[in-house]
């Protein structure tokens, strides 16, 4: 292999950043994984990784991980119960710009989203343009903001209907086309960037899914690899929020999450262009729904092991 650098991963327990950890270690680089509790951190650590315990909202912490490293994936980890959801992003990400100036970091990735330098976005996707313009004022630092369209990993928000009740309940349209693509696809192109250290200045790096598809053919994948019948039911907003905040979610959060899922709808029902292929995702989304998503449906893990955001058991 060429050259070992070190790397450090932030919110390395979230799907992206375990994949983009566990590509750099394979690659042969040392890792330093960045989480909030080390029980969980553990796994990363068993495979050669350097664990850095603390809280991403503390400067002083981020300033000691981000030293003597060649690079970071800067993440922006997803914190439902945030009061003020908005907010709270900018502020992670002018902590991580402010860490980077005073640790001497030369070099970044930022998981960012698809549209987020388009200004006709709102709500989530608006969220990722403030997180790109906090990055962007670090001086010195060589950034990519890697955009991806939205993840298969969402459908785990809708775990808990889908565990009782065998029906992908959510506000979006059950047949608008969706852009999905996989977190692993996210995160090991993310290290790639990272290993390859290319980059300099601010840029993009689009990723586009393999193709797209609707919530009424995802059920009927989950119904050929389960082995059971699964529905799609389309609920109001309204419904949805409610279900959120019972759950413990913060009504900003809850709002934001559901004004993009009437975006992505709505994009949905628009014609379709084909994606451009050098920048297309690999990891097809039948083999998530197969070999993911399905155990997670038959598992008994709770489901904040899968997504920040959870939804009440109904009544009978």
């Amino acid at each position: 292999m060429g050259t070992v650098r070190t790397y450090a991963v932030t919110a390395a327990t979230g799907h992206v950043g375990g994949h983009a950890a566990r590509a750099l270690l394979r690659a042969g680089h040392k890792v330093r994984v960045m989480g909030r509790e080390a029980e969980r951190l553990k796994q990363l650590e068993a495979v050669g990784a350097e664990i850095v315990v603390g809280d991403l909202a503390d400067r002083v912490h981020l300033e000691e991980a981000f030293t003597g490293v060649d690079g970071a994936l800067l993440i922006v980890p997803p914190f439902p119960a945030a009061s003020d959801f908005v907010q709270y992003q900018i502020d992670i990400a002018a902590g991580y710009a402010a860490a980077t100036t005073a640790s001497g970091l030369r070099h970044a990735v930022s998981v960012s989203v698809l549209g987020a330098n388009d200004s006709r976005a709102g709500a989530l996707i608006e969220g990722h343009a403030n997180i790109e313009a906090e990055l962007n004022k670090a001086p010195g630092l060589n950034l990519v903001h890697l955009q991806p369209t939205s993840f298969f990993e969402i459908l785990y928000y809708y775990l808990q209907p889908l565990r009782d009740e065998r029906v992908l309940r959510t506000p979006l349209g059950t047949d608008a086309r969706l852009q999905l693509v996989a977190a692993r696809d996210v995160g090991e192109v993310g290290a790639n960037l990272l290993g390859e250290l290319q980059f300099r200045g601010i840029s993009t790096f689009p990723l586009h899914p393999l193709r797209t598809i609707s919530l009424r053919e995802i059920a009927g994948l989950l119904t050929e690899y389960h082995g059971q019948e699964f529905t799609v039911e389309q609920i109001s907003a309204q419904a949805d929020i409610e279900d959120l905040t019972a759950a413990g979610t913060g009504l900003s959060f809850a709002t934001l999450l559901n004004e993009t899922w009437a975006l992505a709808t709505a994009m949905g029902e628009m014609p379709q262009t084909d994606p451009l292929p050098q920048t297309a995702a690999q990891y097809r989304i039948e083999d998530f729904v197969r070999d993911e998503l399905v155990p997670a449906i038959d598992a008994d893990r709770p489901i904040a092991d899968y997504s920040t955001a959870t939804r009440p058991r109904r009544s009978a």
